[in-house]
Protein backbone atom coordinates (compact mmCIF):
# COMPACT_ATOMS: atom_id res chain seq x y z
CA UNK A 1 0.00 0.00 0.00
CA UNK A 2 1.36 3.66 -1.12
CA UNK A 3 -0.76 6.87 -0.62
CA UNK A 4 1.05 10.09 -1.38
CA UNK A 5 -0.39 13.64 -0.24
CA UNK A 6 0.74 17.00 -0.19
CA UNK A 7 0.83 18.65 3.39
CA UNK A 8 1.76 21.50 5.52
CA UNK A 9 2.71 21.52 9.12
CA UNK A 10 -0.28 22.08 10.33
CA UNK A 11 -1.38 18.56 8.42
CA UNK A 12 1.44 16.79 9.49
CA UNK A 13 0.58 17.69 13.06
CA UNK A 14 -2.85 16.49 12.48
CA UNK A 15 -1.93 13.26 10.97
CA UNK A 16 0.30 12.53 13.71
CA UNK A 17 -2.39 13.44 16.31
CA UNK A 18 -4.24 10.87 14.47
CA UNK A 19 -1.56 7.95 15.33
CA UNK A 20 -0.87 9.10 18.65
CA UNK A 21 -4.70 9.33 19.72
CA UNK A 22 -6.62 7.25 17.47
CA UNK A 23 -4.18 4.19 16.96
CA UNK A 24 -1.67 1.92 18.40
CA UNK A 25 0.97 2.99 16.04
CA UNK A 26 4.83 3.30 17.88
CA UNK A 27 6.52 6.02 16.06
CA UNK A 28 10.28 5.83 15.67
CA UNK A 29 12.87 7.22 13.21
CA UNK A 30 13.87 5.83 10.26
CA UNK A 31 17.34 6.52 10.72
CA UNK A 32 19.36 8.10 13.31
CA UNK A 33 21.54 11.36 13.33
CA UNK A 34 25.10 10.42 13.26
CA UNK A 35 26.10 9.13 16.20
CA UNK A 36 22.88 8.59 17.77
CA UNK A 37 20.47 5.90 18.05
CA UNK A 38 17.21 5.72 17.07
CA UNK A 39 14.09 7.41 18.96
CA UNK A 40 10.78 6.19 20.00
CA UNK A 41 8.06 9.18 20.61
CA UNK A 42 5.69 9.77 22.56
CA UNK A 43 3.21 12.32 21.60
CA UNK A 44 2.60 15.29 18.63
CA UNK A 45 4.58 17.96 21.08
CA UNK A 46 7.70 15.98 21.59
CA UNK A 47 7.97 15.47 17.56
CA UNK A 48 7.33 19.25 16.99
CA UNK A 49 9.68 20.49 19.75
CA UNK A 50 12.21 18.51 17.63
CA UNK A 51 11.01 18.45 14.08
CA UNK A 52 10.89 20.82 11.35
CA UNK A 53 7.97 20.03 9.65
CA UNK A 54 7.83 23.44 7.58
CA UNK A 55 10.70 23.19 5.89
CA UNK A 56 12.71 20.69 4.04
CA UNK A 57 13.11 18.67 0.74
CA UNK A 58 11.12 15.39 -0.15
CA UNK A 59 10.84 13.22 2.76
CA UNK A 60 12.78 15.44 5.10
CA UNK A 61 11.23 14.31 8.31
CA UNK A 62 11.33 9.87 7.95
CA UNK A 63 9.45 7.79 10.31
CA UNK A 64 8.55 3.89 10.85
CA UNK A 65 5.20 2.70 12.43
CA UNK A 66 5.03 -0.51 14.41
CA UNK A 67 2.30 -1.82 16.30
CA UNK A 68 2.50 -5.07 18.69
CA UNK A 69 -0.24 -6.13 16.69
CA UNK A 70 1.23 -6.59 13.58
CA UNK A 71 3.72 -9.33 15.34
CA UNK A 72 7.39 -9.32 14.05
CA UNK A 73 10.14 -6.98 15.53
CA UNK A 74 11.34 -3.74 14.60
CA UNK A 75 14.98 -4.03 14.12
CA UNK A 76 17.57 -1.17 14.75
CA UNK A 77 20.49 -2.11 12.79
CA UNK A 78 23.97 -0.20 13.29
CA UNK A 79 25.42 1.17 10.57
CA UNK A 80 29.08 2.07 10.25
CA UNK A 81 30.07 4.64 9.03
CA UNK A 82 33.17 6.46 7.44
CA UNK A 83 34.36 9.37 9.60
CA UNK A 84 36.08 10.57 7.10
CA UNK A 85 32.80 11.70 5.20
CA UNK A 86 30.47 12.13 8.03
CA UNK A 87 32.18 14.97 9.60
CA UNK A 88 33.92 12.32 12.15
CA UNK A 89 30.69 10.22 13.04
CA UNK A 90 31.73 6.33 13.06
CA UNK A 91 27.82 4.78 13.08
CA UNK A 92 24.31 5.81 13.07
CA UNK A 93 20.96 3.61 13.14
CA UNK A 94 18.52 2.32 11.10
CA UNK A 95 15.02 1.05 12.15
CA UNK A 96 13.96 -1.83 9.74
CA UNK A 97 11.36 -4.63 9.45
CA UNK A 98 9.43 -6.23 6.98
CA UNK A 99 6.03 -5.09 8.04
CA UNK A 100 6.65 -1.82 9.14
CA UNK A 101 4.97 1.21 7.58
CA UNK A 102 7.29 4.21 6.43
CA UNK A 103 5.74 7.82 7.62
CA UNK A 104 7.27 10.34 4.93
CA UNK A 105 6.88 14.08 5.31
CA UNK A 106 8.05 16.88 2.87
CA UNK A 107 8.49 20.19 3.28
CA UNK A 108 8.90 23.07 1.33
CA UNK A 109 12.10 24.36 -0.04
CA UNK A 110 12.42 27.25 -3.00
CA UNK A 111 8.61 27.96 -2.75
CA UNK A 112 7.67 24.67 -3.88
CA UNK A 113 5.61 21.92 -1.45
CA UNK A 114 7.48 18.21 -1.48
CA UNK A 115 5.14 15.09 -1.45
CA UNK A 116 4.88 13.14 1.66
CA UNK A 117 3.82 9.37 1.74
CA UNK A 118 3.10 6.65 3.74
CA UNK A 119 3.90 2.94 2.42
CA UNK A 120 4.60 -0.49 3.55
CA UNK A 121 5.17 -3.97 2.26
CA UNK A 122 2.65 -6.16 0.88
CA UNK A 123 3.28 -9.90 2.04
CA UNK A 124 3.72 -10.68 -1.74
CA UNK A 125 6.56 -7.72 -2.00
CA UNK A 126 8.46 -8.63 1.02
CA UNK A 127 8.78 -12.48 0.25
CA UNK A 128 10.00 -11.39 -2.91
CA UNK A 129 12.86 -10.06 -0.99
CA UNK A 130 12.92 -12.47 1.83
CA UNK A 131 16.11 -14.64 0.59
CA UNK A 132 18.37 -11.50 -0.33
CA UNK A 133 17.60 -9.35 2.93
CA UNK A 134 17.63 -12.45 5.19
CA UNK A 135 18.57 -10.41 8.21
CA UNK A 136 15.06 -9.00 9.06
CA UNK A 137 14.16 -12.44 9.73
CA UNK A 138 11.25 -14.39 8.21
CA UNK A 139 8.20 -12.74 6.21
CA UNK A 140 5.46 -14.92 8.11
CA UNK A 141 6.72 -13.77 11.34
CA UNK A 142 4.58 -10.71 10.64
CA UNK A 143 0.77 -10.60 11.07
CA UNK A 144 0.01 -8.87 7.82
CA UNK A 145 -3.83 -8.86 8.08
CA UNK A 146 -3.13 -6.70 10.57
CA UNK A 147 -0.75 -4.46 8.95
CA UNK A 148 -3.08 -3.80 5.92
CA UNK A 149 -6.52 -2.95 8.61
CA UNK A 150 -3.61 -0.76 10.38
CA UNK A 151 -2.82 1.35 7.13
CA UNK A 152 -6.01 0.76 5.30
CA UNK A 153 -7.72 3.06 8.90
CA UNK A 154 -4.22 5.35 8.56
CA UNK A 155 -5.12 6.16 4.45
CA UNK A 156 -8.85 6.55 5.31
CA UNK A 157 -8.17 9.02 7.83
CA UNK A 158 -5.85 11.01 5.67
CA UNK A 159 -8.20 10.79 2.55
CA UNK A 160 -11.34 10.89 3.82
CA UNK A 161 -11.01 13.24 6.60
CA UNK A 162 -7.76 15.77 5.92
CA UNK A 163 -7.87 15.59 2.00
CA UNK A 164 -9.65 18.62 0.46
CA UNK A 165 -8.79 17.49 -3.35
CA UNK A 166 -6.88 15.49 -5.73
CA UNK A 167 -4.21 16.07 -8.27
CA UNK A 168 -3.98 12.77 -9.71
CA UNK A 169 -3.51 10.10 -7.28
CA UNK A 170 -1.88 12.85 -4.96
CA UNK A 171 -4.36 14.14 -1.89
CA UNK A 172 -4.26 17.79 -1.03
CA UNK A 173 -4.34 18.67 2.65
CA UNK A 174 -6.25 21.25 3.78
CA UNK A 175 -3.08 23.46 5.00
CA UNK A 176 -1.53 22.50 1.93
CA UNK A 177 -4.24 23.16 -0.05
CA UNK A 178 -4.05 27.10 1.63
CA UNK A 179 0.09 27.51 1.02
CA UNK A 180 -0.97 26.54 -2.98
CA UNK A 181 -3.47 29.56 -2.47
CA UNK A 182 -0.42 31.59 -1.58
CA UNK A 183 1.37 30.43 -4.54
CA UNK A 184 3.78 28.03 -2.84
CA UNK A 185 3.76 25.18 -6.08
CA UNK A 186 3.65 21.30 -5.71
CA UNK A 187 6.18 19.36 -6.63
Amino acid sequence: MNYNFFADKSDKLKVLDFIFNETDLLVYDLASPYGQEICRYTSVEEMESKFDFENGDKFSNTFQLWSPRHKGEPIFRKVELNPKYCNGYTFRYATEGWGLIQLYFGGIRNDELNQSHIGHFSVKGASKWEDINNDKGPVDAWNWKEIEITSRKLKHFIRNKLTVRKIGSFGVLQGANMLEKQGIKFR
